[in-house]
């Protein structure tokens, strides 16, 4: 095998590990941004919800607290 193509096979390998290392880098960081994403979402959504079940009390408080007695019916 001639020096030449030793040189092209290690830079080869070379450049294939540096390209393997930079995906695997890129596929980290952007799992863990879609994470943080979805983490996000789902903390906003009971925020929502809270503020909704607080709104809804505020109009209608009867309709949120069961009753305490039931009336019997004739």
């Amino acid at each position: 095998m001639s020096r030449g193509r030793f040189i092209y096979c290690v830079f080869f390998v070379t450049a294939m590990l540096v390209f393997t290392v930079h995906l695997r880098t890129s596929s980290v960081r952007l799992f863990n941004q879609y994470r943080s994403a979805i983490v996000e979402q789902n903390q906003s959504t009971q925020q929502l919800r809270q503020k909704q079940l607080h709104f809804e009390s505020l109009i209608s408080p009867a309709g949120l607290t069961p009753p305490t007695e039931s009336t019997p019916q004739d």
